[in-house]
């Protein structure tokens, strides 16, 4: 035993170490002690190799005086495992005679490097997902032209003076009005007017998806959080992050979807579907409905506080029929717009064509205005626009089929229509006829008889926008 070294230092180190000195162990600390399995008392004395089954590998490790390495020398019993060795040159640290000899369980190397996988693993996830919503949120910066809400009636201009008042702050914005009134323009008014104009505009239908998938689209999903989730996605509220979220038809989240939603307004964090890390996002909400929220909430169908949060400021839109004098300029707007689209010549519309406009009650809103004037200007001809509409509204018709209403268009009008712009004459007649309801029972699909998924397709290709909620095998509009 008097090759001791009294060494206080030594068990202040974090990792396993011995001290040998002429080929034997002269000092020994607490960590090495454990993982040899032997009392301190019992490593002093003894050579290096006899802690290990093969004590032979280390002849060449003690031959010379640079530092040396060795891995996976399994320890001999009661020892158990294997380690990784160092030993280190002669150092006045411990005499010029003495090397230190350093232990590592290669069970902790092992567990470190699995960890530094999944590390370098989360951290390129978390690269792509970050390159991934930086390239969507350019993309979502500006989605369409500028807004431009048309109207000088009184109703429209006190909404015009609500939008003005709100835009610049941070508040949450409650809009309500009718279908096809609007509602997702103002709520793009309001983002182009805020700070937050050169950030990302997501909007979201609640009411187009179903419930099991409607949290996922909202706070997004980890990577096996449900079937068919093969990767993690982000949510709709990350890629807002800095910008505007606009929620259409709010009144239809589901109980847990509202909970989920409170959340965020009141703390600005949720946790994405399967996913356990509280993640915290800085989003402006504007959330719209047809529905009277606070009856939804004395029904029971509405949490009161989730009410209270969204109805900062509320905003209503006017119907159409409230706003009569606004009419002809939106006709004249909508009608300077497709016929530059379709390359027809712009024409004024004729007086009776205004009568007509101003006597209808447009239950579905200035959508169905601009279908309408959308169609007249594809069929007419001569130096005015002409605009045929039904005496009444059709809702409740009990006819099964549809055909484009071009009864008054001279034949040589229709033979100068292509395929397409037959179509889209055909589609729109068979939405207007069935108050743009493309699913379920006296639906635009069935008015067609063709699926409702081949309807959403030519839709598409035509440039016909869908309706704005499709749920349950119905499709009602909202906007």
């Amino acid at each position: 035993m008097d090759q001791q070294i009294a060494i206080p230092w030594l068990d202040a180190l974090p990792i396993p170490v011995l001290v040998l000195r002429a080929d034997r162990v002269a000092a020994v600390n607490q960590h090495a002690a454990r993982l040899l399995a032997q009392g301190p008392e019992r490593c002093l004395g003894r050579t290096l190799g006899s802690f290990f089954a093969d004590a032979a590998a280390l002849a060449d490790l003690m031959a010379g005086d640079e530092q040396a390495s060795l891995a996976d020398l399994p320890l001999a019993p009661p020892g158990e495992g294997m380690v990784d060795l160092v030993i280190a040159p002669p150092s006045r640290a411990v005499g010029t005679d003495a090397r230190v000899v350093a232990l590592l369980d290669t069970r902790l190397r092992q567990a470190q490097g699995a960890e530094l996988a999944r590390l370098r693993d989360a951290l390129a996830e978390s690269e792509r997902a970050r390159s991934r919503m930086e390239t969507v949120q350019r993309e979502l910066i500006q989605p369409e032209a500028p807004v431009r809400l048309v109207g000088t009636s009184a109703p429209m201009l006190r909404m015009l003076d609500q939008v003005e008042r709100v835009a610049p702050s941070h508040a949450t914005v409650l809009i309500h009005g009718e279908s096809g009134s609007g509602k997702e323009l103002v709520a793009r008014a309001i983002h182009e007017g805020s700070g937050r104009a050169q950030r990302a505009w997501v909007a979201l239908n609640c009411a187009a998806l179903p419930e099991t998938l409607l949290e996922s689209e909202l706070f997004g999903h980890e990577r096996g959080a449900f079937t068919g989730a093969d990767r993690r996605r982000l949510g709709k509220f990350e890629l807002a992050d800095g910008g505007t979220l606009f929620l259409d038809e709010i009144a239809e989240l589901s109980p847990a979807a509202q909970a989920k939603l409170l959340r965020v307004l009141q703390d600005g964090t949720f946790a994405r579907v399967g996913g356990a890390e509280t993640i915290g996002v800085d989003v402006r909400l504007i959330a719209a409905t047809h529905r009277d929220l606070a009856e939804q909430v004395r029904r029971g169908r509405f949490r009161e506080d989730l009410f209270y949060r969204l109805n900062v400021f509320r905003i209503e839109v006017p119907a159409l029929r409230e706003r009569k004098e606004d009419i002809r300029a939106l006709a004249e707007f909508f009608h300077d717009r497709h016929a530059r689209r379709m390359a027809r010549p712009i024409l004024q519309l004729s007086e009776r064509s205004v009568r007509r406009l101003l006597a209808y009650r447009w239950p579905g809103n200035v959508r169905e205005l601009e279908n309408t004037i959308e169609r007249a200007t594809l069929l007419s001809t001569g130096a005015f626009l002409e605009v045929e509409l039904p005496e009444a509204p059709v809702a409740g018709s009990a006819d099964t089929g549809v055909r484009a209403d071009t009864s008054s268009v001279p034949r040589d009008v229709l033979l100068d229509l292509t395929l397409d712009q037959l179509q889209r004459l055909q589609i729109m007649h068979a939405l207007e006829t069935s108050r743009y309801r493309v699913f379920g029972e006296g639906g635009a699909a069935e008015k067609l008889a063709i699926h409702p998924q081949t309807l959403l397709s030519r839709m598409d290709k035509l440039g016909i926008p869908r309706p704005r909620a499709m749920r349950s095998g119905l499709s009602g509009t909202d906007g």
